[in-house]
């Protein structure tokens, strides 16, 4: 709940359910009010614009060798390059948005994502395509990160958690949607109409942030140290618990990640359309949404703390199962697969709104940063996990990919034990 007090500098936005006073500079026209469903929409387009972009352009891959005349490795390198673009752009969109505020940022790092859309829709190579999808993919990195650190500004306690969690279900949505969409534009405008669009939609966005954003970031109250954030990474990365919960959060989301990046090869290994697998993704991004929406009733009675321990257990039981259906294929059939996947998925919808917060909330004066490096954590093991998966999925196929996310899910409740949290709440247990 908020009520505004206008002054001729600052909007005043009290948010009584945490008895907490955000001083907003007065530089939207008209802002959106943060505790708004709009808000909370617009929060989770700016998290999902990498997932967006990526996904709205996977299509396009399989025919860019013909289009534009160049290798199937050139073509891959536009996707490659894009995430390469993504984790530098959200280290320093997360720690420029410290120094500067989250909507400065914003405006630039939209302004770069939009350019470099339009280039892409006139590339005439390979090459130049992917290197600008390595700037678009820098663009919608300092984007992404920063609405995770604008939760932190506007909220904290229960209100934070249940706002990261719609911010999530919005997040996902956007990944159920985009392949079909980019596949549509591509039978009817040819696949330069994806990237145009993209371009557009963040010409939209801009809009947005310029006419309806305010600023969410107070003023710290330690100075700010000059430079990229090094000396700032390394300082936070010394508080063992948000280096053990980034972690864990970013062990589970691997679990999911390699599900991902194996279940088309696998789908195909078991002579199944791609309309199956399609089925099949939609219903574990339901199952992640679905999640995330039950997350926000319950933390209005439960705490983060333990949240997390149930659903971490949950996850790698359900994985676990998955290696005994995996196992079960010739016999029973890949519906087989599905029940343990749904599961898993579901209790990720829990994990990932209380972690992200329980490692962020802690630095909230470099919440940008903090954000950053919890996604750039994501990121590196996912990759890590799925470089492995492989070399390990064409000759060991469904059972490969059942036992990675066991072994990363397994593990991502092991090391939830060793944190002070996670050996907190087990003991009162």
């Amino acid at each position: 709940m908020t009520h505004g007090m206008q002054t001729s500098t600052f909007h005043v936005i009290t948010i009584t359910t945490d008895a907490k006073l955000i001083l907003l500079k007065k530089n939207s026209l008209s802002p959106i009010p943060p505790t708004s469903l709009r808000y909370t929409i617009l929060l989770g387009v700016i998290a999902g614009l990498p997932a967006l972009s990526i996904d709205l352009s996977a299509p396009t891959l399989s025919i860019l060798p013909s289009v534009l005349e160049t290798t199937v490795f050139a073509a891959g390198l536009t996707l490659s390059l894009f995430v390469l673009g993504f984790s530098v752009g959200q280290f320093v969109g997360g720690r420029a948005s410290d120094r500067f505020g989250r909507r400065p940022v914003l405006l630039w790092a939209l302004s770069i994502y939009i350019l470099a859309g339009v280039c892409c829709s006139f590339a005439t190579s390979g090459g130049a395509l992917a290197t600008f999808r390595l700037i678009q993919g820098a663009g919608a990195g300092a984007c992404s990160v920063q609405a995770y650190a604008m939760v932190q500004d506007l909220f904290t306690g229960e209100v934070a958690r249940r706002k990261q969690s719609y911010v999530s279900i919005v997040l996902t949505i956007m990944p159920m949607l985009a392949p079909a969409l980019g596949a549509a534009l591509i039978v009817l405008e040819g696949w330069r109409s994806v990237h145009l669009s993209l371009a557009i939609g963040g010409a939209l966005l801009l809009t947005i942030v310029a006419f309806h954003l305010s600023e969410t970031r107070t003023p710290p109250t330690q100075p700010q140290t000059a430079g990229l954030g090094f000396a700032a990474s390394r300082q936070m990365l010394h508080d063992d618990d948000f280096r053990r919960i980034s972690l864990v959060n970013a062990l589970s989301y691997a679990a999911i990640f390699a599900y991902i990046a194996g279940a088309p090869v696998v789908v195909s290994q078991l002579g199944y359309s791609s309309t199956v697998y399609a089925a099949m993704f939609a219903s574990t991004a339901a199952a992640l949404s679905a999640g995330a929406f039950m997350n926000a009733g319950l933390v209005q009675r439960f705490n983060s703390r333990g949240l997390v321990w149930p659903a971490l257990l949950i996850q790698a039981g359900a994985n676990v199962a998955l290696v005994g259906a995996a196992l079960a294929l010739p016999t029973l059939g890949p519906w087989l697969l599905l029940p343990p996947l749904l599961i898993g998925c579901f209790v990720r919808g829990i994990i990932s709104p209380n972690l992200v917060y329980l490692a962020i909330s802690s630095h909230r004066e470099q919440a940008g940063l903090a954000a950053a490096l919890v996604g750039l954590a994501q990121l590196v093991t996912a990759s890590a996990s799925s470089a492995l998966l492989a070399r390990l999925l064409e000759p060991y196929g469904a059972i490969s990919v059942a036992l990675t996310m066991a072994a990363l899910s397994v593990t991502a409740i092991v090391l939830w034990l060793t944190t002070r949290l996670g050996r907190v709440v087990v003991a009162r247990g």
